[in-house]
């Protein structure tokens, strides 16, 4: 059981986003994306909140999504992280991010804010 909403745009599956909050009044994004075609995309931008998400990856490459190879925000398999300065909103409210694709478009998941505690203390 996953407090995490999912949506799809095109063949893009958004899977299990939730946002943290943190003590400092910023946000960390959890989530999974998969691109279910044979055509790359790639992940132009996040807004949590309506404030513009910070993304870097481990290597610093672009994120391109390619068949069947996840992007995955934190977790033991993270390859990339997204980030809020100034989230705006506390646990247990729920919030826009909105993810935006190249060529799939845009898509807005309604995502539950948690508190930085228990299963979430060791996002930063």
């Amino acid at each position: 059981v996953t407090d995490g909403v999912d949506s799809t745009v095109a063949y893009i599956k958004v899977r299990n986003v939730v946002v943290v909050a943190l003590p400092d009044g910023s946000g960390t994004l959890i989530s999974y994306l998969v691109n279910h075609s044979d055509t790359p995309d790639q992940l132009a931008a996040i807004a949590i909140n309506l404030g513009n998400a910070t993304i870097a990856t481990r290597d610093g490459a672009a994120l391109v999504l390619k068949k069947n190879q996840p992007i995955q925000f934190e977790g033991d398999a993270a390859n990339a992280k997204a980030k809020v300065t100034n989230l705006g909103a506390v646990p247990g409210q729920r919030i826009s991010v909105d993810f935006y694709f190249a060529t799939a478009g845009k898509v807005r998941v309604n995502a539950l804010v948690v508190a930085n505690s228990g299963i979430y203390s060791s996002i930063l």
